[in-house]
């Protein structure tokens, strides 16, 4: 009589999948320039993409040089379209890089800290040389570098988002370059005082294999049934000392909301008063709006360092609370935040002052999509 084999438990599928990272080929990057579209390989399950523009720039022996926004805005625009699927990415490079700055659990796999021995003398040129920098030293040339994470997962230990590019016949990440003008100033014009630009664009798609077909997988388990999707509005602030309104679609399932606040064309958080945050008739909040400083303590706090200058993050998905912190939009009419900059605040031009929201969602898709 044949003896039956011992069962075995079901397992979720990212133990038995290999990560490989895959390097496609370089384009030139021209700030203000046409879109590039970078073709994906169309294999496995993608997990991420890691972006990197870099190269260098000169300024003139004669300027004064200005950050007013952060290098990241370099990028207008990622966009990734699946065909069949729910969009995932379709945000700015600012955007992008503060979801990046958000979390920590983006890698492939959980990561150890790194050890003290690896500090200043056994440190390390090359990485030294990739890590973003965009210094503004006149007289010479800059050395550029900016990088991104555009992950398609919740995280690390959750794989709910990722792509099944092996099913798909096109694929293409769509990426929008804005203007060296849109985050440098100087003292006669970026057009007169840069020269000399030069830039690339590399793009590294992390790819998982499908497991094994005798492997025991829990259903679902690979992620594909869901998306993570970032996506981004813009508000104008109209008034100072009045509170900015800024409608958050109740759609899907929402995981964190991030806002860059810019007032007369400067990165601005000193000039922000308060801030609300409101679902339905509940506040997460006290009504009348807590004090950006507390905020910015609190994000610091939370998120391990503060963020850059003008955001604040409404982050519910965090480890300690999992799912309990997630905002299910069920039944859900009207999610508001409400942003207010300190009375007799200069707000410059129309449209010179805004709120740059991003949303990050959970999408389930519906089974065979």
């Amino acid at each position: 009589m044949a003896t039956a084999a011992p069962a075995q438990n079901p397992q979720i599928a990212l133990l038995y999948q290999r990560a490989t990272y895959k390097q496609l080929p370089s384009q030139a990057f021209v700030p203000g320039g046409d879109d590039i579209s970078i073709p994906l390989r169309k294999l496995g399950y993608t997990d991420m993409l890691w972006v990197r523009i870099s190269g260098s720039y000169t300024l003139a022996a004669a300027c004064t040089p200005a950050f007013t926004q952060l290098p990241e805005t370099l990028v207008k625009k990622f966009l990734l379209e699946v065909p069949g699927r729910e969009t995932p990415i379709n945000i700015s490079g600012r955007m992008m890089k503060i979801f990046n700055l958000r979390s920590n659990d983006f890698g492939t796999f959980p990561a150890d800290a790194v050890p003290e021995s690896r500090a200043v003398p056994q440190g390390n040129a090359l990485f030294d040389k990739m890590k973003d920098a965009f210094p503004i030293v006149v007289g010479g040339a800059n050395a550029v570098a900016i990088n991104w994470v555009i992950p398609f997962h919740r995280s690390v230990v959750d794989h709910k988002g990722s792509l099944p590019t092996g099913a798909l016949s096109e694929l293409n990440l769509v990426i929008t370059p804005g203007a060296i003008g849109d985050f440098l100033t100087t003292l006669h014009g970026v057009a007169t005082d840069v020269s000399a630009v030069t830039l690339v664009v590399d793009v590294v798609q992390v790819i998982f294999s499908a497991p094994p077909a005798d492997a025991s997988v829990i259903p679902g388990s690979t992620g594909d049934g869901y998306v993570i999707k970032y996506d981004e509005t813009k508000d104008v602030i109209e008034q100072a000392g009045t509170a900015t309104p800024v409608k958050i679609v109740p759609k899907d399932t929402l995981l964190a909301i991030a806002h860059s606040v810019t007032v007369n064309g400067v990165a601005d958080s000193v000039d922000v008063d308060s801030l609300y945050f409101r679902v339905e008739e509940s506040y997460f909040t006290d009504p009348n709006g807590i004090d950006a400083g507390y905020k910015t303590i609190l994000d610091a706090a939370i998120n391990g360092s503060p963020f850059p200058e003008g955001v604040f993050v409404w982050d519910n998905d965090r480890p300690s609370t999992g799912m309990a912190g997630w905002i299910h939009t069920d039944g859900v009419n009207d999610i508001e935040v409400g942003i207010t900059v300190k009375a007799g605040t200069v707000l410059g031009t129309p449209n010179n002052s805004s709120v740059l929201t991003g949303r990050c969602r959970l999408v389930e898709l519906p089974a065979g999509a």
